[in-house]
């Protein structure tokens, strides 16, 4: 005789995902199951309305901003927009090109792990690499000014052999990145609506391509700011519906008793071999969700952070950014960017990651893998209108990171490969030619690499994960060559090899010793991957280190000064921006400010955390509010800001196309003339 659901049900707010079945409460076998929530023409909307919007849109902001402003597109300007970008949108930038479809998805995967431990690991260990990389934005205006990507400086200290080496470092680091980008996001758009996975890894990327051939890096940052809008305005309103508005849940209290009753031992219905959260976690301080004490959680941060390191100084968009900004911007964007982007993984995935685990939903290990908790919250607590939100901000997410991926692998072809090797007297046309060629090449390729990868079934956890054992042996010598006068060509190039390699074999090493066998799934485990991981990073740092003490190159950055630009850009900035002893200020500044937020967020919060252990009522409430106040402020700043920096410019453009509208009624023509002229 059967159950009811309520009767079969450990908790009332989960009865629906339990039945009786032969005799026995079974829990739901997975959240998403066979049919989609959303079908597939939403998701064919999504992906090719929101990609032709933004195409024709940011297209036409370029345009005028050429016709208003007087911005003159020569190859300068499309792969450096101009080097002028204000402390506002530099700050956009960066948070728009770190929130990949990873920070959205990945974070709360971790939070359904690990419990509150995971987001806060996920989102300091991903912060830190920006707020540090700002030393190097600073010391890129000091001692290379004209430089267009980090390559070319590589080139002018440690000469050709080094440069082959780290242009292949840089390739495959963008190559992991867009990998991540599409497997998170073809992932979602499949589970929600139903499209062919392989058809998304080829559309998504198409809107992208349209508008960066149009209007190279101020397309994308014109674009990356209205994404990282989009992501904001959806951030809050999750955040709020999650711990203020929500019924299901809409409060800390509710969420905080209800981590407590499914962690609990005294959970019968947690079968042996589950694949589902259920019960105690292992490894967490009285296996409860609300603890920063987890040996998961913390062997995950460590992971995080050594892996983070090369996807920012080893990712040549990051470069990019940096030499767009002012060089008054540049530090302050950069930390500014730092602070806003810890919101994103922190208060999502402790809004949705969490709320996952509080409303006891069936999501599967595997589901969890490919980066589906966040979707599943979202249609737990709003239906068809939270899955269609989390769908609109993860396009956002993935398109705009996927075209500072285009721009930085278009201007590494276009002036290490083609202007180094194989037209060094190339025109400014030339150079432009080469670099929409390029992007439409790579484009085209983002989507090949995601239908290999699906095949292949590897997860966007996967890689998230192993990206670190890759590229990290680059990452010192990449910041010794700007930081450390001593540091040589051998021991970078010796570094970045043996590290990688060490790195590589370290880790299926200790994957053979531990599990018995190689695969994806035992090679994406946590004592693996921290183990490469630290390998990788540390001998690669090591090797050069040595290498540069027993033979020390003592460069005087003369050659690096001497790197030129293919068009003399219109908008030059004047002497006063490039004085050393500003530049040095600011590298002052970025100093103290970004050492003492990342002592703050990676020693001391985790720190002062500890004698809590296992949170009581009202240090779960403080943190909640702090992840609400955290996204809310940090949403208003990055929304607000570019706007206002960007008033005059604004301002200029609607008074002359107010100026054009009147013209063409024949009023007002003199002065039509003026703007046209």
């Amino acid at each position: 005789m059967a159950s009811s659901p309520t009767t079969c049900s450990p908790f009332p707010f989960s009865e629906k995902y339990y039945h009786v079945v032969d005799g026995v409460c079974k829990k739901q076998a997975s959240f998403f199951g066979e049919d989609p929530v959303l079908n597939q023409a939403v998701g064919y909307a999504v992906i090719l309305g929101f990609g032709a919007f933004f195409a024709v849109f940011t297209s036409f902001l370029v345009w005028l901003e050429t016709r208003y402003v007087g911005s003159v597109h020569t190859s300068e300007w499309f792969n450096t927009a101009g080097r002028n970008v204000k402390t506002g949108l530099i700050a956009s930038v960066i948070v728009s090109q770190w929130t990949w479809a990873a920070t959205i998805l990945q974070s709360s995967n971790v939070a359904w792990q690990y419990g509150i431990s995971g987001p806060f690991w996920y989102a300091s260990g991903a912060t830190i690499q920006v707020l540090l990389f700002g030393v190097i934005a600073i010391e890129i205006k000091r001692k290379a000014p004209h430089a267009h990507t980090v390559c070319e400086i590589v080139k002018a200290r440690w000469g050709t052999h080094a440069h082959i080496v780290f242009l292949t470092f840089c390739f495959m680091t963008n190559v992991i990145v867009t990998a991540m980008l599409l497997l998170g996001g073809s992932a979602v758009v499949t589970a929600l609506t139903g499209v062919n996975i392989y058809a998304a890894s080829f559309l998504i990327p198409l809107g992208v391509i349209v508008y960066t051939l149009a209007g190279g890096l101020k397309a994308t940052f014109l674009a990356s700011y209205i994404h990282s809008v989009i992501v904001h305005v959806v951030l809050v309103i999750f955040v709020y519906l999650v711990y203020a508005s929500n019924s299901e849940l809409g409060s800390p209290t509710v969420v905080y008793n209800r981590l407590l009753q499914v962690a609990s031992k005294a959970r019968l219905d947690c079968l042996p071999g589950h694949t589902q959260s259920c019960g105690p976690i292992n490894g967490n301080h009285k296996g409860s969700y609300i603890t920063m004490l987890s040996s998961g959680g913390l062997v995950f941060g460590i992971i995080n952070i050594v892996g983070n390191f090369g996807t920012v100084f080893v990712d040549n968009g990051y470069w990019v950014s940096a030499i767009a900004a002012r060089p008054s911007s540049t530090h302050k964007g950069y930390l500014l960017g730092g602070l806003v982007w810890f919101a994103v993984p922190f208060s999502l995935a402790t809004s949705l990651g969490i709320g996952a685990l509080a409303l006891d939903l069936p999501i599967t290990a595997d589901e969890a893998a490919r980066g589906l908790v966040p979707p599943a919250t979202a249609i737990a607590l709003m239906g068809k209108a939270g899955s269609v939100l989390l769908l609109t901000m993860l396009f956002m997410a993935v398109t705009s990171a996927g075209s500072s991926e285009l721009i930085a692998v278009s201007s590494l072809c276009t002036y290490d490969i083609y202007r180094t090797y194989v037209n060094p007297a190339a025109t400014g046309k030339q150079i432009l030619k080469v670099s929409r060629a390029v992007i439409l090449g790579f484009g085209c390729f983002m989507g090949i690499l995601a239908v290999i990868l699906n095949k292949a079934t590897v997860s966007l956890g996967w890689m998230y994960l192993a990206m670190g054992v890759f590229i990290g042996s680059a990452v010192m010598p990449i910041a010794f060559m700007l930081l450390w006068r001593k540091a040589n060509a051998t021991g970078a190039i010796l570094g970045c090899i043996t590290g990688c390699v060490c790195g590589i074999v370290t880790w299926l090493t200790t994957t053979q010793v531990i599990y018995g066998r190689v695969n994806l799934d035992t090679t994406g485990r946590n004592a693996p991957m921290l183990a490469g991981n630290l390998v990788s990073i540390l001998i690669g740092g090591a090797v050069h280190a040595v290498c540069s003490f027993i033979s020390p190159q003592n460069y005087d950055w003369e050659s690096t000064k001497q790197i030129t630009v293919v068009d003399k850009d219109s908008s030059e900035l004047p002497e006063e921006e490039f004085k050393e002893e500003k530049l040095n200020a600011a590298k002052r500044w970025i100093i103290k400010w970004g050492l003492g937020f990342t002592l703050v967020i990676v020693i001391l919060w985790p720190a002062l955390t500890v004698p809590a252990g296992q949170f009581n009522k009202g240090y779960f409430t403080f943190w909640a509010v702090i992840a609400v106040a955290w996204g809310t402020v940090a949403s208003a700043v990055i929304i607000a800001l570019p706007l206002i920096e960007s008033r005059e410019t604004i301002i200029s453009v609607i008074v002359g196309m107010c100026k054009s509208t009147l013209g063409l009624f024949g009023l007002c023509k003199g002065e039509e003339d003026k703007t046209i002229t």
